[in-house]
């Protein structure tokens, strides 16, 4: 304890004393005023995310459309030029991106979701409003042109700045602040996936860390309304983003190994996802200092890879699916109609959307190909006719029905999809690009996911599954692995296929990936981008650390305590002795706690005139029935420790009369407990 010497008005004592009694009464109180305001707010940036989704995904469209147009237009008479222009074009786009980026908001570079994290950690939620508009048109450039990265990380920054933005309009103090950050993050999600339980989970579990109740009204609200904006303006309606998934879990045990080495399999994959990432990152910066050349080298290196794979013929049932995939957007603008339906046959043969490579852009038609991989189990499939009859109308039929002899062409066609899609996101986004990591690590999962179940149909047939079902599986362990994020990996998996039904296996392999993540690489893959710039977090759930440490393992066993009557005299010549106790023990003649004197206490006695022999401890102690248990956790301390404010815990035993003080805790000892815990998970 330090010793103050200074000493002042006597008159004040008594008040000194009295406040003193009753500063632990005293609790901050959250204004109901600013609660609602930030609800209010929360509300307006699930709307602003979710149009600004739907915005965001047409200027995508509309990138694409032109980028791709001119290269389709030489595929039948100079196909050496469409590659060429296949080539080219991921590299123009990066240019143009980086310098976007590098002008007007850096913060806007990359994938998005660590400068959130940044922002709600380290800044008081703050995040500049311009990072929205750049974040839009400098990934809306980049996917549109083919740069192989998602538009989750894009959409959620966008709205995390506008949380932020409406946060310091209204001037909130830094806790709401950061709960429109994260209500912005959720409201991204949802819209971007149709998922809103998602988005909620995600806000929580990756962005703040915390589940606590305060923070979940808005999140939840926003996350609410961006889905609703969704559905009446957004691409995929009121149908999951991933349709047509029917497939059910077969119940029986003997089905359920192959899950668990999906799941071990995909954090290997995850990990080694992780680190590639960074590696191509940090080996771009140091071989290609300048920025340009650096745009230029890789995105040429993405168009070269994108081109060369897009020479390989598909396999047949991926055109047929694709060729599904335009009828299927012709039946929806269509009347139910005679006209209706000859018109709907008739989109069957028309061209489709200029599409990019199956290793550029986002790859979502890639994805829904592998989730509906279906045996045909001896069948025999009509692959001409993708549209059947359903009652009076006509309902699409997405599934792709292989035999075993074309078991391996899929597998030969897949396994390069899922070996270089990484490779590709790394080149990507090292080259200056901006766009999410979320929606490549869905695309390696259901790769690596349909690639695993067209060899378990091939290897053990008799236990095996349809493969699109370990693709669906694959796609929630790959994310659980690189986000570290299980609950939100289950539930965005769920809603995207909206199948309740496999819900088991997802939960299985998710889990299992996340351990061996774990394992191998403690950081997610956002928050490794963190620590390569120095910045390492401790967020709200790293405190359940603390959880199996007892408060008898960090108690102070031997310590002094004083009595009842004991004058200050006495008292400064025991906190000498003992610098190191934060706060003093007084004891009444039973040997029980009466309370603490802390330093402000005893500065406030030295400060008046009074003798030192006329105060005694008791008259000056901090009365506070607070004491914790020995077979407490820590965890638990620390929410006193928060709660009243104070430095030291007596650790008692029994209850009413018969409580006996055994030990003291010290906060300095709790979080230095703490550190060393952070650091052993390094």
């Amino acid at each position: 304890m330090e010793i103050p010497r200074s000493k002042a008005s006597p008159q004040r004592l008594a008040r000194y004393r009295r406040w003193a009694n009753t500063i632990t009464a005293r609790r901050p109180r959250f204004s109901s005023s600013a609660d609602w305001v930030t609800i209010f707010l929360a509300g307006l940036v699930g709307l602003g995310a979710g149009y600004g989704a739907a915005l965001f995904t047409w200027m995508i469209h509309q990138v694409q459309d032109h980028s791709f147009n001119w290269a389709n237009a030489f595929t039948a008479s100079y196909p050496w030029m469409a590659n060429a222009a296949i080539v080219l074009t991921p590299a123009v786009g990066l240019v143009v991106v980086a310098w976007l980026t590098r002008t007007f908001a850096p913060e806007a570079a990359g994938h998005g979701v660590p400068e959130v994290i940044t922002a709600v950690a380290r800044n008081d939620g703050i995040i500049r409003p311009q990072v929205s508009v750049i974040k839009a048109v400098a990934s809306a450039i980049c996917i549109g042109a083919g740069g192989s990265v998602g538009r989750e990380g894009p959409i959620v920054q966008v709205g995390a700045a506008l949380g932020s933005t409406g946060g310091q309009l209204f001037r909130l103090a830094p806790r709401q602040t950061k709960i429109l950050v994260a209500a912005g993050a959720a409201a991204g999600i949802s819209a971007t996936f149709n998922a809103p339980l998602a988005g909620v989970m995600f806000a929580s579990e990756i962005i703040i860390g915390t589940f606590a109740i305060q923070s979940m009204t808005p999140i939840v609200i926003a996350s609410v309304l961006a889905d609703v904006v969704q559905k009446q303006v957004g691409e995929f309606g009121v149908q999951p983003a991933f349709q047509q998934i029917d497939y059910s879990f077969p119940t029986s045990l003997a089905y359920m190994p192959p899950y668990f080495l999906l799941g071990l399999g995909a954090g290997v994959f995850a990990v080694s996802f992780t680190k590639l990432l960074y590696w191509i990152e940090e080996s771009g910066e140091r071989r290609l200092p300048d920025w340009r050349i650096r745009a230029i080298v890789l995105g040429l290196a993405v168009g070269a890879i994108g081109a060369t794979f897009n020479w390989l013929p598909p396999v047949r049932s991926l055109d047929t699916d694709l060729r599904v995939e335009a009828a299927d957007r012709a039946v929806e603008k269509l009347e139910e109609s005679p006209a209706g339906r000859g018109a709907a046959l008739v989109a069957i043969e028309t061209p489709l959307d200029p599409l990019p490579p199956p290793l550029l852009g986002s790859g979502s038609e890639v994805i829904d190909h592998a989730l509906h991989l279906q045996t045909s189990r001896g069948g025999v499939w009509n692959w001409d006719v993708p549209y059947v009859r359903e009652g009076e109308g006509f309902a699409a039929s997405k599934t792709v029905r292989v035999d075993r002899e074309e078991l391996w062409a899929e597998i030969r066609w897949l396994v390069p999809l899922m070996l270089l899609k990484p490779l590709m996101t790394s080149i990507t986004l090292a080259g200056g690009g901006s766009g999410g990591v979320f929606a490549p690590s869905l695309y390696i999962g259901a790769t690596l996911g349909a690639v695993f179940g067209l060899l378990v149909n091939l290897l053990a047939p008799a236990y095996a599954v349809d493969p699109g079902i370990y693709a669906i599986v694959g796609m929630g362990a790959l994310v659980a692995g690189t986000t570290h994020g299980i609950l939100s990996a289950i539930l965005i998996v769920y809603e995207m296929t909206n199948n309740y039904l496999i819900i088991l296996p997802i939960m299985i392999a998710a889990g299992l990936s996340s351990l061996v993540a774990r394992y191998l690489d403690p950081e997610s893959i956002y928050y490794k981008k963190l620590s390569r710039r120095g910045e390492t977090l401790f967020r709200g759930h790293d405190l359940h650390r603390l959880d199996h440490v007892m408060v008898r393992d960090v108690m102070i066993r031997a310590f002094p305590r004083l009595k009842q009557n004991d004058n200050v005299s006495e008292i400064v010549r025991v906190a000498h002795e003992h610098p190191q106790m934060e706060s003093l023990p007084v004891m009444d003649a039973d040997g029980r706690l009466i309370g603490v004197i802390r330093p402000i206490d005893l500065h406030r006695v030295l400060e008046s005139d009074v003798s030192p022999h006329l105060v005694n401890a008791e008259d000056i102690a901090l009365r506070t029935p607070i004491s914790v248990s020995p077979a407490e956790n820590l965890f638990e301390a620390i929410r006193d420790f928060g709660a009243h404010d104070v430095e030291l815990l007596p650790v008692e035993t029994g209850k009413g009369e018969n409580r006996r003080l055994i030990g003291v805790l010290l906060r300095r000892d709790v979080m230095k407990r703490y550190r060393e815990e952070m650091l052993a998970r390094h």
